[in-house]
């Protein structure tokens, strides 16, 4: 590369569902008569998108990603590698980023690569995605997530009231454009003995008899993963990061995974961004999805240097990745 030359993110893309389903809607009926426990760890949510049906992620994934192709102005057959999932997949293998690379007609050399990390997905392909482009072992990189959880949720539970429907992607390569986001540096925390508490699972119905996958809060540890390390774990992580740069909250602006209004609450006031993006009154929580949706959707709003992406994960890990431009 060049003197000034750097590996960004060229272009950006969204999309979701045109489906609203408010509070008001009928599937939470069961949820509001009976309130069970965890219900009250769901607020701030208004709205959701959802797909007519579970295999709609895919269209919504190309094109969002389409759209990125398109700002960046980079042609489909320049695409060396497609990074992410379409989550929860029709198959468990092959992955539905497989039916994404032919619909987008990317070429047979380009490298289908699915990422099985949500809710991080995004921040790790878009990890993964910057050290392949610049140690040249490929140019462009699309990085692509989709969630249809909203299929794949029991409606008897409080985590079906935050699921939503969407797909975000990136186009990751090499510009002179200043004006683009670089990754600079990233930060993870991992407390793998949490394991269990957060799962996508099929649920036993007789002992030959499973349903399909479903978004389990396990019943012991499920709410105490949420609180002991969704709510406390992601402050001192992006601090950490933050810190090895000389910076603070006020540098930054934070687009982070959206799955309640007292989990922002609590990540805003530790990390105090200058500026917070979030579209859970809007768009709910669109899994993998939320990151790579609002940065594409908000990013005219983004007014800082710097720009923190966060995403947690269901071993439970958090990983933030701290981007730059100018």
């Amino acid at each position: 590369m060049g003197s000034d030359e750097h590996v960004a993110i060229l272009g950006q893309g969204y999309a979701v569902p045109d489906i609203i389903r408010g509070n008001d809607a009928p599937i939470f009926d069961w949820l509001k008569k009976h309130s069970p426990s965890g219900t009250d760890l769901f607020n701030g949510l208004k709205y959701r998108r959802v797909l007519p049906t579970a295999d709609g992620v895919i269209d919504i994934m190309t094109t969002a990603c389409e759209h990125a192709l398109h700002q960046a102005r980079v042609k489909p057959e320049h695409v060396d590698m497609i990074i992410g999932a379409g989550s929860v997949s029709s198959y468990v293998a092959p992955n539905d980023l497989a039916v994404v690379h032919h619909k987008l007609g990317l070429p047979a050399s380009c490298r289908i690569l699915p990422i099985n990390s949500d809710y991080s997905t995004f921040q790790d392909g878009l990890r993964l995605a910057t050290d392949l482009v610049r140690c040249g072992t490929a140019r462009h990189v699309l990085v692509a997530c989709g969630n249809n959880w909203t299929h794949f949720v029991d409606y008897h539970e409080p985590v079906s009231l935050a699921a939503s429907d969407g797909a975000g992607a990136t186009l990751v390569g090499r510009t002179h454009d200043a004006h683009c986001f670089r990754l600079i540096d990233w930060d993870n925390e991992t407390q793998s003995h949490w394991y269990g508490a957060f799962r996508m699972a099929p649920r036993p119905v007789t002992h030959d008899s499973f349903t399909k996958p479903l978004m389990k809060l396990d019943d012991k540890t499920g709410q105490e993963a949420f609180k002991a390390f969704g709510l406390k774990a992601p402050g001192p992580l992006i601090q950490r990061l933050l810190s090895r740069h000389g910076l603070s909250g006020q540098d930054i602006t934070l687009i982070t995974h959206q799955t309640s209004k007292m989990v922002q609450d609590a990540w805003a006031a530790e990390i105090q961004p200058a500026h917070y993006i979030s579209t859970l009154e809007e768009f709910g929580d669109m899994v993998s999805s939320s990151v790579p949706v609002n940065l594409a959707k908000c990013h005219a709003e983004i007014r800082t240097r710097y720009l923190v992406l966060l995403g947690i994960g269901m071993e439970m890990h958090a990983t933030a990745l701290l981007l730059e431009r100018g």
